[in-house]
């Protein structure tokens, strides 16, 4: 479907909305994020009533977001007539249709669905998914430019922001021309490119540096080149660390040379397994792989997440001169 299509079907059912709610995804990164502050500033510039919301709380390094401490964790869903839901690769991953059974319903409510992941499920009754964005904050940017709604100091901060983080600071293969046209522009508006930069990726706590010192020295590497490790509940412990600290140790993971993918599995506090993948091949397409395990993403990174734990299991082999192998558990 044509994009300027769906963006004026945007347009009007906002324009019609009298109070619309702003969802993201669960464990928000700085594109869930900054798209959401980014688009919260944006309607209130035009007079539109609004409320941002994610189940889980901001780390941290993006407290610094102009706007974030409006973040909400719940809402009375009845308030709204329209649901806008910001970097959701699919209906589940906002986790508030578990509080909520009628979010999601096109009958009640007008939702609009927002992404750039390949495994969105197209769940609303608009939807804007460009799997070829290298962010949802860059969505809203164009968004926003086809509204003719200004960019101020904030809204420009914000969407850098995404932008910023889901290129791994400009590093990622998806960091093209038009990246960087557009991190120029928010930048003319203001946008604080040095602060981002600083919170982001130059504020490590050292709790964060024990627990990735564990992850390192968990290192594998099989005969297919796929790098591997993992995090365990007592490796938290042990090191005093947060979920928040894993953030960003599979891209380091992923900065060794030949190999083919990383995978990095991770305990969290509730009794799940999380699984990221990365890759800098172009015959890979991670989010083919995530999906055998119920999650998705995008070609080069993606996740998924099921109930579980980690165990070790350690196996032995003997090669003979004839290079024939026998296996010992």
């Amino acid at each position: 479907m044509d994009d300027v299509k769906i963006y004026r079907d945007i347009q009007k059912a906002l324009e019609k909305s009298e109070n619309i709610l702003i969802i993201t995804h669960k464990k928000p990164d700085g594109d869930a994020l900054g798209s959401s502050c980014g688009f919260h500033h944006a309607l209130r510039l035009i007079g539109k009533k609004n409320t941002m919301a994610c189940i889980d709380t901001a780390p941290e390094y993006l407290k610094f977001l102009p706007g974030i401490d409006e973040l909400q964790n719940d809402f009375n869903l009845e308030e709204y007539d329209v649901v806008v839901t910001l970097d959701c690769g699919a209906f589940y991953m906002s986790k508030f249709h578990e509080k909520h059974e009628n979010l999601f319903s096109h009958e009640k409510r007008t939702v609009i669905n927002i992404d750039h992941h390949p495994s969105n499920d197209f769940f609303g009754n608009i939807n804007l998914v460009d799997t070829h964005a290298a962010s949802t904050s860059i969505i809203i940017y164009k968004l926003l430019q086809f509204f003719q709604i200004p960019l101020n100091r904030d809204i420009a901060s914000c969407l850098l922001t995404g932008i910023y983080t889901d290129t791994g600071s400009f590093m990622h293969s998806n960091t093209t021309s038009e990246v960087y046209k557009i991190a120029a522009d928010l930048i003319k508006h203001g946008g604080k490119f040095r602060q981002i930069a600083k919170n982001c990726f130059c504020t490590t706590p050292i709790t964060t540096m024990k627990l990735w010192g564990k992850i390192l020295n968990n290192i594998k590497i099989n005969e297919d080149g796929i790098i591997m490790s993992v995090a365990t509940q007592e490796d938290m412990k042990e090191t005093h660390a947060t979920q928040e600290d894993i953030s960003g140790v599979i891209d380091l993971l992923n900065s060794i040379s030949d190999a083919k993918m990383s995978v990095l599995l991770a305990e969290d506090d509730h009794g799940n397994v999380k699984g990221s993948f990365r890759t800098q091949k172009e015959d890979v397409d991670l989010s083919k792989i995530a999906g055998v395990f119920g999650g998705g993403g995008h070609k080069k990174a993606a996740g998924f997440m099921i109930p579980g734990r980690l165990e070790k299991e350690v196996r032995w082999k003997i090669v003979s001169q004839e290079n024939k192998e026998k296996n010992f558990m």
